[in-house]
């Protein structure tokens, strides 16, 4: 039967599923719904859509990963699959020969239960669940369709009634001789093996010490100033603190200037020419000069009227005190310059002159320590201060004794000045003196209890059963780690470790196994080679006296031989052998 496969998108409504099913042209129709498809959120959009398959002779099915969406589907009397792939094969059968027994859709406006008995009326499909809808209780129950293949489904003959077991019977029967001939051949190889075992085997065995690596262990070694011996569990070694005291002083100019002006002075003359009436110049009126140099009147000065004789006019005349208004040089001017009147005054009747030159004027200039002056002066000693304690810090025989001095944890203190420098502004002088001090300290380590502290730990690391190889022990300090006073050193400690093995342990761990198990537990012992004789045996012999085992290394035991490696022939006490250690390197500032 043809068939079509639609595609939905998750916000197609039923209409346009609809449309789009009936628009097919093939009979058979399958459906794929994504998830969260609209159409898989109620039971009623598939009910609407088997109904109006049929309505319109379409075999409707739904293709849905989403199991809810299936069972929503199944609900609603559509066959359902979980995959494309699914619903293709479940065509391969002649299975649409079921197809017409399909009726024709039930009649317009048949309600859910019609539709979904219509579908379920449908042939089944190969391999499909097909629901059914029991509308008395709503439950939902299904069914799978056994497959179909190659046409009508076809009964076992009657004239063929073996069963499985018959036929398991028949396999023992037929597999019963070979059995038995294999176990007579293993039985014969067993007893020919037991004899050579017993008349003819011997084994030789050679193990060397198996040797193992300590660490590398990472260890932390603090110094602390509170500290008075190393403390090995702890990972502690002393730290000493050194006092530094430093003086600087010097001569430095003084830079600010006190500047003082005076106010030139003089006597202005007044000379009115009016006759009518007297007139009165006030205290503080401003007379100047043409280039506009101003002075002002120290007192009120009252003018007569003029004297009028015949045609002939006698002005009135009166002087006062003026004193420039700008101090300074400025204010000296020639005699008979200042020529301004006040304002206000009418220079027909009034006239202002400065019968002799004004005198007075000046500026002066004072050489003062100013605030600015003390800083620097401070700062320079505080520069020389640093710098004579960093060359204190740096002199190789500040801390002596073989310890290392650590610039980073230098601590400068605070520079004490010998005189206050408030007192000093102000003062009117040329230069002045200044002197300073600074205290500091500085941490020192001795780096050699390092070495001491990484050998105990290495020893405290040895397995039960083993003992250190001689001068095999290597630490090493990294540089110190200075954060503020606090000072650390990062040490690397490894070593090599043997085995003290027991030749009769050795050799009850073997005796009487097969070799491939007596390998692996030598194994355990260290590299191990085992020569047997003659060299077919598979198994180690049961009697001691026909196994020898040499032990290379420490031995713990007398029976059997054994070599002792001189690398490794070391009693427990030779742990605490010494051993090399890299001088940390102090840290810089």
């Amino acid at each position: 039967m043809a068939t079509s496969v639609i595609y939905l998108d998750v916000d197609d409504e039923i209409t346009s599923a609809a449309a789009r099913i009936r628009s097919s042209a093939e009979s058979r129709v399958a459906v794929v719904l994504p998830y969260g498809s609209r159409l898989a959120t109620s039971r009623i959009n598939f009910r609407l859509l088997a109904r109006d398959a049929l309505t319109h002779e379409k075999r409707l099915s739904i293709v849905a990963g989403d199991a809810a969406t299936r069972a929503l589907a199944a609900s609603a009397g559509l066959p359902v699959f979980g995959s494309v792939a699914e619903y293709e094969g479940s065509l391969e059968g002649p299975a649409d020969a079921g197809s017409t027994a399909a009726g024709p859709a039930p009649a317009a406006g048949a309600g859910p239960a019609g539709a979904g008995g219509a579908a379920a009326s449908a042939a089944p499909v190969a391999g499909s669940r097909r629901p059914t809808l029991d509308t008395d209780t709503g439950s939902l129950t299904r069914e799978l369709a056994p497959p179909v293949r190659g046409g009508p489904a076809r009964t076992a003959s009657p004239t063929r009634p073996r069963s499985a077991t018959a036929l398991a019977d028949a396999g023992r029967r037929r597999r019963a001789p070979i059995f038995l001939g294999l176990a007579v051949l293993a039985l014969a190889a067993v007893v020919g093996g037991v004899a050579a075992f017993l008349l003819l085997p011997s084994a030789s065995i050679s193990v060397a010490a198996r040797e193992e690596s300590i660490g590398p262990l990472a260890i932390t070694v603090a110094a602390r100033t509170d500290a008075t011996d190393v403390d090995v569990d702890a990972a502690v070694v002393p730290a000493q603190t050194i006092p530094i005291d430093v003086e600087a002083s010097d001569t430095f100019p003084a830079t600010g200037v006190r500047v003082q002006l005076t106010k030139a002075r003089t006597t202005v003359r007044f000379l009115s020419k009016d006759f009518t009436a007297p007139n009165t110049i006030a205290a503080g009126s401003i007379v100047r000069t043409r280039d506009n140099v101003r002075f002002r009147t120290d007192a009120t000065v009252r003018l007569p009227p003029a004297t009028l004789n015949g045609l002939e006019i006698t002005p009135a005349t009166a002087t006062v005190r003026a004193t420039a208004v700008d101090p300074g040089p400025k204010g000296n001017v020639p005699a008979d310059t200042i020529t301004t009147l006040p304002k206000g005054e009418n220079p027909l009747f009034l006239e202002v002159t400065n019968p002799k030159a004004t005198a007075g004027g000046k500026r002066q200039e004072f050489q003062r320590v100013t605030q600015e002056d003390v800083d620097g002066a401070v700062a320079a000693l505080t520069s020389s201060l640093n710098d004579a304690f960093r060359a204190r810090v740096a002199d190789p025989g500040l801390a002596g004794g073989g310890a290392t001095v650590f610039p980073a944890t230098a601590q400068p203190g605070e520079p004490v000045v010998a005189v206050d420098p408030a007192e000093l502004v102000g003062t009117e002088v040329e230069t002045f003196d200044l002197a300073a001090s600074l205290s500091g300290t500085v941490l020192a380590v001795d780096p050699a209890p390092i070495r001491q502290i990484g050998e105990a730990r290495l020893r405290g690391e040895v397995r039960p059963g083993f003992v250190l190889v001689p001068d095999s022990s290597v630490v090493n300090a990294g540089d110190a780690l200075v954060a503020g006073q606090s000072v650390s050193f990062p040490v690397v400690a490894s070593a090599r470790q043997v085995a003290v093995l027991d030749p009769a342990e050795v050799k009850n761990a073997i005796l009487g196994q097969p070799l491939d198990v007596a390998r692996a537990a030598l194994a355990r012992y260290g590299p191990a080679e085992v020569t047997v004789w003659p060299d077919w045996v598979t198994t180690i012999p049961t009697i001691e006296s026909r196994v020898e085992v040499l032990v290379s290394g420490p031995s713990s035991g007398t029976d059997g031989p054994s070599t002792a490696s001189p690398s490794s022939a070391a009693s427990p006490s030779s742990a605490a052998s010494p051993s090399t250690a890299a001088s940390p390197s102090p840290s810089g500032p």
